[in-house]
């Protein structure tokens, strides 16, 4: 049974293949124009009928979740952006947008350790306006969580005091802070392969056994202070995939960490969307295809970008 669903699936995602393709000169334009002038309602109707049609790229779907932002819809623009994430996995716009949408969800760690993440890893490829914009929405917790940010985030510490949002000291207590206190948040050391600029270029090649091993002890410190924690089952999914995210943004060598979060995740929920979604993008990229589709044929609904990438 699961074999014929497996078919059925790469069935599917051939389908997909053959008949989408990139936006039309037209089309871009005209998504363009509703975009800059903020006619976001309208630009979700069209682009839903393009998408139809089989054309979409990565940006006109970030765009598309920014209007569900912008309107109000957080929980359409949060399934937009993992849609986006899942076929750019280095888009740097969906990933500060997913961070505001975590913040004003009022999962402010969430949001924080996001800014955290890209700070770290891919702050020198922020552009001017990107900069600026986390300097608007940071400044506002730069005083309200000012005792959190000093204890677990240390790259939005050194980002605050730069921008001069942050004073010398509370930075130099944040140097001075415990690693036992950051453990749970902070995002693992930084590897060559997380500089590659295209999602493309990610060898599918599973892990080195010694980096499985230095990477275990991280992913187990982080599955336990997640346990730990006095929250939901379903809060406590949704931060394994977060930690595991950041695990498999590093590259390669932090695939096995990043694997046995989202295992302890569907530990709790064999039935999340986001996890079987994420573990099927890991599974193809640690070259285990058949995993991969096994895992998306799990998931509740069909899901044409991902069958788009796997079929890769």
């Amino acid at each position: 049974m699961m074999k014929q669903r497996n078919r059925q699936a790469a069935a599917k995602a051939a389908d997909v293949r053959k008949n989408t393709q990139g936006l039309t000169e037209a089309e871009t334009k005209e998504l363009q124009h509703l975009f800059e002038t903020e006619q976001y309602a309208d630009y979700i109707n069209r682009l839903a009928e393009i998408v139809q049609n089989g054309h979409y790229d990565e940006n006109a779907l970030y765009h598309g979740a920014y209007s569900y932002f912008m309107l109000g819809d957080y929980l359409r623009a949060a399934n937009i952006v993992n849609d986006v994430l899942t076929v750019s996995p280095m888009h740097l716009e969906a990933r500060i947008l997913l961070a505001r949408i975590c913040l004003l969800d009022d999962r402010t760690d969430d949001g924080l350790a996001i800014f955290d993440f890209i700070l770290e890893h891919f702050k020198e490829q922020l552009t001017e306006e990107q900069t600026d914009d986390l300097k608007d929405v940071l400044d506002y917790y730069a005083n309200t969580e000012a005792e959190n940010i000093r204890k677990n985030f240390p790259y939005v510490v050194r980002f605050l005091q730069a921008s001069g949002l942050m004073q010398e000291s509370a930075a130099a207590e944040a140097q001075d802070a415990p690693q036992e206190e950051t453990a749970a948040i902070e995002c693992a050391p930084a590897h060559e392969a997380a500089e590659a600029a295209e999602p493309e270029e990610i060898s599918p090649e599973p892990a080195a056994a010694v980096a499985e091993e230095s990477a275990a002890p991280d992913a187990a410190a982080e599955i336990a202070q997640v346990m730990a924690q006095q929250i939901s089952l379903a809060d406590k999914v949704h931060l394994l995939n977060a930690f595991a995210a950041a695990h498999f943004m590093a590259g390669a060598a932090e695939y096995a960490a990043a694997r046995e979060e989202l295992e302890q995740a569907l530990q709790l929920d064999i039935a999340s969307a986001e996890t079987l979604r994420n573990l099927a993008v890991l599974a193809k990229c640690q070259g285990e295809a058949e995993k991969a589709w096994a895992f998306a044929a799990k998931l509740p609904t069909s899901d044409f970008l991902l069958m788009a990438f796997l079929g890769k």
